[in-house]
């Protein structure tokens, strides 16, 4: 047996990882946010700096809020974020006392 199932990002998640800050971008122009979330470890300096300008820029005019305003009032967002659950084939799951 095999699922998997979304799991809804809450739009006030403090968890720290990108996707928590979906509806709040200013946060990842704090460099503390961005280390929090271990991602940012494998983009190289020139790349986090085009990403930290070019964020800043389309937030101080407008652009980011004309394209994913929406965002900011969405209670939730479904990402990337999933859980998988498996049980090997032939195997029955047992918990609590149920099948």
């Amino acid at each position: 047996m095999r699922s998997v199932r979304a799991v809804p990002i809450p739009l006030d998640c403090t968890d720290g990882f990108n996707e928590a800050y979906y509806g709040r971008p200013e946060m990842l122009l704090d460099p503390a946010a961005r280390q929090a979330c271990s991602a940012w470890s494998f983009v190289d300096d020139g790349a986090r700096e085009r990403f930290t300008t070019r964020l800043r820029d389309d937030l101080d005019s407008g652009v980011w809020d004309e394209r994913f305003g929406h965002l900011r009032g969405q209670a939730r967002y479904e990402g990337s974020l999933v859980i998988v659950r498996a049980t090997p084939q032939g195997q029955e799951e047992h918990h609590h006392g149920r099948t």
